[in-house]
C-alpha cells in the first residue's frame, strides 16, 4: 500500500511541474474545449482540440481523478514525443522544459523512474 501512495504522490508532484512548464511555455491559458470536443475517440483528441487543450483538460484531469480516487495508475505512457512535435514552433528552452516534464511522467508511469 505504501508503494501505491508513493507512486501517486510522485505523479501529483510531476503534474504540478507540468502545469508550471505549460505556463512558462505560454500554453496553459488555452480555451476550454466544448463537451463535443471532449467526446473525441481519436488519440489526443487530435480531431477536436489542440494538444495543449488535450494536456490540460483531458490528460491532467484524468490523472487528477485517478489520484483523488486512489485508483491504479497507467503502467505505460509515452506522451513526450507528441509534445515535441506539437510545440516545435515555441521557443526551444521553454519547450525543452515542458517535454522534460512529460518525459519524467512517461518514465514514472512506465516504471523507468
Amino acid at each position: 500500500m505504501k508503494k501505491a501512495f508513493s507512486d501517486h504522490h510522485v505523479l501529483a508532484d510531476l503534474l504540478m511541474d507540468l502545469q508550471m512548464a505549460m505556463q512558462d511555455c505560454g500554453v496553459w491559458e488555452c480555451g476550454t474545449p466544448s463537451n463535443e470536443a471532449l467526446q473525441s475517440t481519436e488519440p489526443f483528441c487530435i480531431d477536436t482540440m489542440r494538444f495543449e487543450q488535450w494536456l490540460r483538460f483531458v490528460m491532467i484531469e484524468r490523472f487528477k481523478t485517478l489520484l483523488a480516487s486512489g485508483s491504479d495508475l497507467p503502467v505505460r505512457c509515452h506522451i513526450s514525443p507528441m509534445a515535441e512535435e506539437a510545440f516545435k514552433h515555441k521557443p526551444s528552452a521553454n519547450v525543452a522544459h515542458l517535454v522534460n516534464c512529460l518525459n519524467r511522467i512517461d518514465q514514472h508511469l512506465s516504471g523507468a523512474l
